[in-house]
């Protein structure tokens, strides 16, 4: 008898430290979609232009919140070796690893709305100019500004921006291309004139893609990965707190 106890303590023990695991997981998910998703400059213009990204971002938050309530009942229901408390953690655990390989599964769907020439697409369909009011060309111009690049491959992008075109018939490529002066704001263009009629020199010539890619990439394998490595656990709960279940 006594080793039966002192082995149903052991798992309660390892079933509480693993849900605090849980929680722990929720916190970091959570904390790396409110910097993605708040963050003033940079990653949240980058959210902001891909539906695909924004969602997958809310859909983080979400699952975030859900594992923090989790892990706090799955500690709950250890402790206080409740029958029904072990089956209802049991069952939304459950609920939530399907909900995640939907998820993983619906990310792999829609992987090709990531690629170059989905964003070439939305530039040439939404961009608009430097006083576009729509959210697409503000993030857009951003973007351009902060991290000194020109559309998706370079400033060529924009001679198949049919609005940009339409309602900048003087201008090769936006204001948000140019270069700027390193000492000074960043609205100080070193000339408006020579950019905007196509002056080489006077334009920042790198693609946004190729410059923002690998850190976003970097961003999406950290997710990933954090997203399996909490998969794994939250089957190791569901393990553990049917054999407490049984055992109650």
């Amino acid at each position: 008898m006594t080793v039966k106890m002192g082995r149903f303590e052991r798992m309660r023990n390892v079933t509480i430290a693993f849900s605090v695991l849980i929680s722990l997981s929720g916190c970091a998910l959570l904390a790396i979609a409110c910097l993605l998703l708040l963050y003033p400059a940079g990653p949240g213009d980058i959210i902001s232009i891909s539906n695909v990204i924004f969602i997958g971002t809310i859909y983080a938050i979400a699952s975030s919140i859900v594992l923090l309530i989790l892990g706090v009942l799955g500690s709950i229901a250890a402790f206080r070796e409740s029958r029904c408390l072990l089956m209802v953690c049991f069952l939304l655990i459950l609920l939530m690893c399907m909900v995640e390989l939907t998820a993983g599964i619906a990310a792999f769907l829609f992987r090709n709305h990531l690629t170059k020439k989905y964003f070439e697409d939305d530039l040439a369909n939404f961009y608009t100019g430097d006083n576009g009011t729509n959210t697409y060309t503000k993030s857009s111009n951003s973007i351009m500004t902060r991290f000194n690049c020109c559309g998706v491959n370079g400033p060529n992008d924009f001679h198949s921006a049919v609005n940009f075109v339409l309602l900048n018939p003087a201008y090769e490529v936006p204001e948000a291309c140019c270069k700027r002066h390193k000492a000074a704001k960043s609205e100080d263009v070193l000339n408006i004139q020579e950019c905007t009629t196509a002056e080489s020199k006077f334009i920042n010539s790198q693609g946004c893609f190729d410059l923002l890619a690998p850190k976003m990439e970097q961003i999406l394998y950290l997710t990933g990965g954090l997203s399996i490595w909490i998969l794994i656990i939250e089957i190791c709960v569901m393990i553990f707190a049917i054999w407490l279940f049984q055992r109650a």
